[in-house]
């Protein structure tokens, strides 16, 4: 027999575990949402020494940059390994509002002092520049558009309206650049 303060115990409880989600009218809609990405460029030496083939990562920094602005972000990917001065990234980081950061996998799972260091200075750079937007942290190179998501959905599917690519300089990924990781 099911008694009365049973089934209003369990109401009270999942009313009170529910998780009110924004409605779409709230969301920022298509290239409304400036990402700013960084990771180790992928023919460093450190993309390397973890066993990652620097073609491969080229390719799916290139692809899910691609995804993440055909999916209507705004996106500078900015790579840099920890011979770059914090300074350079600061630059990169300049004249625009960011409304979500990100450090890729290849800095956060090195188990390298340097590119350590690198990551919690990037993280301290980011609490200057944009003390209320969330970091995001992808768990491989095919996953930044997963990682941005979850932490600045969008109002409506993109499809057709894609965000814009603030293209870094050219030479951010020199001297372990094999070629251009250009986006277009």
């Amino acid at each position: 027999m099911v008694c009365i303060k049973s089934i209003l115990t369990l109401g009270l409880v999942a009313g009170s575990s529910a998780v009110a989600l924004p409605k779409n009218d709230t969301l920022p809609g298509c290239g409304e949402v400036n990402v700013f990405y960084t990771g180790l460029p992928p023919y460093h030496k450190y993309v390397l020494e973890q066993g990652y083939p620097g073609d491969e990562a080229a390719g799916a920094i290139k692809n899910s940059t691609r995804e993440l602005i055909n999916a209507g972000y705004n996106v500078k990917m900015f790579l840099a390994g920890p011979d770059q001065p914090m300074s350079v990234t600061e630059d990169r980081m300049k004249g625009r509002h960011w409304h979500v950061t990100g450090v890729g996998y290849g800095v956060r799972g090195s188990t390298n002092g340097e590119v350590i260091t690198k990551f919690e200075d990037n993280l301290m750079l980011f609490r200057r520049q944009g003390p209320n937007s969330p970091t995001v942290f992808n768990y491989n190179p095919w996953t930044f558009l997963w990682s941005v998501q979850r932490r600045a959905p969008l109002s409506s599917d993109c499809a057709g309206q894609p965000g814009t690519d603030y293209v870094c300089d050219p030479l951010y990924a020199l001297p372990y650049s094999k070629h251009r990781l250009k986006t277009n």
